[in-house]
């Protein structure tokens, strides 16, 4: 897996005295009074404190290799409130992120941030989303993925049809827990599960393939650590020439989702966004040992 190194954090003065952002109000853990466990919070810019409407928003859990996969998701309301629903004896990851065009002026593309080990049961209040090209210039598009997917059986030649999920990470460094890898929502028109098919003109030759892209901020993430008093952030600088991502695609027996069909199940390429755009070769992904 590709780490990303030297990542750097700056600390944003909010209260007088007090470094870095912190949720309004306190996330005390006590849910929404509705009876369900559930996980609320409301999406703000980071330095205007605007509510930001249609904001991605996903529950993650590490699986056994340190990734942290998405196990729900939603998008924030107009008045950039979320709800997610969770079981209460769980401890989750939140992250979120979001491309909004206003009603005048240029869409804005926001950079995630995460906030580690969040109870099943709590209100995070506000959760701060920095411009991928930070301050200076809080404009831009989320970073277009296209690529293809191909995979071919054990039998040299032979085209295998599997079902593959797709996702972008960024690394966390240093870890948090037992999580090494992050996994940054991609926003809507992504292809995050395709299924390769044998008759495609495009395919490599004797394998199946299907083209997938993925829509992502060009930013690094922002992170905080659940406090019932207030949830403190760490906001990541943006202007930063490169973003490091890793692009995986994950495959099973087609129509079969939870039973790997390749070996390895999982390939994964490398990328690095400048400004916005791919600075390295498109993240093709070949499974090649498939049943």
């Amino acid at each position: 897996m590709f780490v990303a190194t030297g990542m750097l954090v700056f600390v944003l003065a909010w209260f007088e005295g007090c470094g870095g952002f912190v949720g309004s109000g306190s996330g005390n853990g006590s849910g929404n009074g509705s009876g369900g466990n559930s996980i609320t919070g409301t999406v703000v810019d980071y330095a205007t404190r605007t509510p930001l409407a249609g904001a991605v928003v996903v529950l993650e859990q590490a699986d056994g290799s340190g990734t942290d996969r998405v196990i729900s998701s939603t998008t924030s309301a107009s008045n950039g409130t979320f709800n997610l629903n969770t079981s209460s004896s769980g401890v989750y990851d939140v992250v979120a992120d979001a491309t909004v065009k206003p009603a005048s002026g240029p869409t804005v593309t926001y950079a995630a941030t995460v906030t580690f080990g969040v109870p099943g049961n709590a209100s995070l209040n506000q959760i701060p989303l920095v411009p991928e090209f930070g301050s200076a210039t809080p404009t831009g598009f989320p970073t277009a993925i296209f690529a293809t997917v191909s995979s071919v059986g054990t039998i040299t030649g032979s085209p295998v049809q599997v079902d593959v999920n797709l996702s972008a990470l960024q690394s966390v460094s240093p870890t948090v827990g037992s999580v090494t890898q992050l996994t940054i929502p991609a926003f809507a028109g992504s292809t995050t599960s395709v299924t390769t098919v044998q008759t495609l003109s495009s395919c490599p030759t004797g394998s199946a393939c299907a083209s997938y892209s993925l829509l992502i901020p060009s930013g690094h993430f922002s992170r905080g650590s659940f406090s019932a008093s207030g949830t403190q952030y760490s906001l990541s600088v943006q202007q930063l020439p490169n973003v490091n991502y890793t692009v995986e695609g994950k495959a099973f027996i087609h129509t079969a989702p939870l039973s790997p069909t390749c070996t390895p199940a999982i390939e994964s390429m490398a990328i690095v966004l400048v400004n916005g755009n791919l600075s390295s070769s498109n993240p093709n992904i070949a499974f090649t040992s498939c049943f």
